[in-house]
């Protein structure tokens, strides 16, 4: 075993989860005006994703979505339109406090689906974890599965300690902005996630 191969990829999952990208950015909004406990759920969703995403590359399903543009597209698009609607549907919301109740539930499911309806992640993790194959003799799809699972420990425990750390602000939060021009931010970071899994 490569003790150092393990370091280095521990260090640049570190380095990569806590790169400015809509997740966290997301992750932020959600414990500013929700809580920490939506927060995590969100960041729960996206993490799972990750677990996902490792599976496909374990499997050869990713290197299939890669090879075929009409599945990577078609995912894409899937993607760009659901979160688009999600965008749009936030401005005809008559009640955002009765909604936030129903929004809560479905935290979990909102990060999940945001890591899975972006097809670039399953290309990423193609070219980033045969980088870190760590062992010469175990069985190629267990490593793969086995820094898949150090990955997604890595992105939990960081994305949480933000919800923690962020929830922190959601007095400040409400202090300043009502809950209409919070239905536009959630409506316009809907709308940048729907046009980075678009055009990034």
């Amino acid at each position: 075993m490569q003790i150092d191969v393990l370091f280095a990829f521990l260090t640049s999952v570190f380095f990569l989860t806590l790169s400015p990208g809509p997740d966290i950015m997301y992750v932020f909004y959600k414990s500013s005006t929700c809580g920490f406990k939506e927060a995590a759920k969100l960041s729960m969703g996206l993490t799972s994703g990750l677990l996902i995403h490792t599976l496909f590359v374990a499997f050869g399903i990713s290197t299939l979505i890669k090879s075929n543009q009409d599945y990577f597209d078609l995912i894409k698009y899937f993607g760009f339109i659901y979160f688009t609607y999600l965008g749009f549907s936030q401005f005809f919301k008559k009640n955002i406090g009765v909604e936030k109740k129903n929004e809560s539930n479905n935290s979990f499911v909102t990060g999940l689906l945001m890591n899975l309806l972006n097809p670039k992640v399953s290309i990423f993790f193609i070219a980033f974890l045969p980088a870190f194959v760590f062992h010469n003799s175990l069985d190629i799809e267990l490593q793969f599965i086995i820094l898949g699972l150090i990955f997604w420990a890595v992105a939990t425990l960081i994305f949480v300690f933000i919800s923690l750390v962020s929830s922190n602000f959601k007095t400040l939060f409400e202090k300043y902005i009502n809950y209409k021009k919070i239905k536009y931010i959630q409506a316009l970071i809907f709308l940048l996630i729907a046009l980075y899994i678009l055009l990034i």
